[in-house]
């Protein structure tokens, strides 16, 4: 399978949503330190709130027990390190004189600084200062605590992030598409140029950023119509100056053929007369072909087709007894010119005549729906052949000259209508059929 193209729009979508997502790691990291330093301060406060509500507690404790010893401390060492709070009461020897059940499980650090925050490996504690007993309390908040509720809470902040991701290619794709219309705008402006059209564009309709493009495309044209224009002069004016001294020779070589009796000749004659008409007919596709290309495909008024075909085959050049017509009962009625239809049925009988094998007939036949269709016997053609058989100079099959389904082709597209070749006729093993759709 092939790979698929890349388009401008897929590459814009592409840069600018790795751009956003640059941004986006660092957003969410910068995020992640802001929640994890705020989270860090709520804790911290906490601390010292509960450890300062505590301290007058726990110190009246102590004095109605005088009693109370480091060893009460020990009953706890088997409790769980993870627990929420943990706090001791300490005097200013450092001794401990009271303690949370879980306190001898976790570490505090070895020197007692008050009003200080101290990190060890399991707890964040603050360390209050000293009451007017020399009582100090020590209030732990466990590390896993905090890392437990800053994952929670950063996950919770991560998800709809992420989710962004995708939301956000998809958006930045639209919006770049629809950024971007106005060069499909211009695409399908250019697009409508062809032979018969190559009228500048207008500028001040397209955005600033494509007035250096449109002008050198009207630079382009405007060239191109100007070679066109050079070559379609120059072929209709050698055509009409050839068609009359072609004409003219003709008749002489006719007349003098008639006139002698000798035959050898008449034979070079003959080849001469020949060769002429060969001329004559080129001249004919020459003028054709500048009529095309002017543009003659659509009438002022509406044409009978099956009216016109009679007179079309009377004019027909070869053997008339080989063409066979068919038309429908009643009108068949389209836009195309008279003319115009005249030039694209003539060629195309004209082609069939000349390829069909002598002696084979010719059928012409028009449909109720409007298609024209021209059949001629022989070899199939081949379908490489086939597809190239309406381009300029392409056709020169049995000495043609390469134009006359070219203009057939050419004045039917200008008319709204299209021309179809098939070879071999459908359902048989030879032949070749031209079917015109007309408008």
């Amino acid at each position: 399978m092939a790979a698929r193209r890349p388009t401008l729009v897929r590459r814009l979508a592409l840069l600018v949503s790795l751009g956003l997502g640059a941004v986006w790691v660092v957003a969410v990291l910068a995020m992640a330190l802001v929640l994890r330093r705020e989270q860090d301060e709520l804790y911290d406060q906490q601390l010292v709130i509960s450890a300062n509500t505590l301290l007058p507690i726990l110190s009246r404790g102590v004095r109605a027990d005088p009693h109370a010893t480091e060893a009460d401390a020990d009953e706890g060492q088997n409790a769980d390190p993870d627990e929420a709070l943990v706090w001791r009461l300490i005097d200013r020897d450092a001794r401990v004189l009271a303690s949370s059940p879980a306190a001898g499980a976790a570490v505090f650090p070895d020197r007692a600084e008050p009003r200080r925050y101290a990190r060890t490996t399991t707890h964040v504690v603050y360390t209050t200062d000293y009451d007017g007993t020399g009582l100090a309390v020590q209030f732990a908040d466990p590390l896993a605590e905090r890392r437990e509720a800053f994952r929670e809470s950063f996950l919770a902040f991560l998800l709809p992030m992420l989710a962004i991701l995708p939301l956000g290619y998809v958006l930045v794709r639209w919006i770049t598409a629809k950024g971007l219309q106005p060069l499909d705008r211009v695409r399908a402006e250019v697009a409508t140029r062809d032979s018969q059209s190559l009228a500048p564009m207008d500028a001040a309709a397209h955005p600033a950023e494509f007035s250096a493009i449109i002008a050198t495309l009207n630079g382009f044209m405007a060239r191109l119509s100007q070679a066109l224009e050079g070559e379609r002069a120059f072929a209709s004016n050698a055509a009409h100056e050839l068609r009359t001294p072609v004409a003219v020779a003709l008749a002489q070589v006719q007349r003098m053929q008639r006139e002698t009796d000798d035959d050898g000749q008449r034979t070079r004659l003959a080849a001469m007369e020949q060769a002429l008409q060969r001329m004559s007919r080129r001249v004919t596709r020459l003028l054709q072909l500048a009529r095309a290309e002017a543009g003659i495909g659509r009438g002022a008024s509406r044409t009978d087709a099956g009216g016109l075909l009679p007179h079309i085959l009377r004019d027909a050049r070869g053997d008339g007894t080989r063409l066979r017509l068919a038309l429908p009962d009643g009108p068949v009625l389209t836009p195309m010119d008279a003319d115009a239809l005249a030039i694209v049925v003539g060629n195309l009988i004209d082609n069939a005549l000349q390829h069909g094998p002598a002696g084979t007939p010719v059928t012409v036949s028009l449909t109720s729906d409007r298609v024209l269709v021209v059949r001629n016997m022989g070899p199939a053609v081949a379908a490489g052949d086939l597809a190239r058989l309406s381009d300029r100079f392409t056709s020169r099959r049995s000495g043609g000259f390469g134009l006359g389904l070219h203009i057939a082709h050419q004045i039917a597209q200008q008319a709204g209508g299209r021309l179809e070749l098939l070879s071999p006729i459908p359902g048989q093993d030879e032949g070749f059929e031209a079917r015109l759709h007309l408008p």
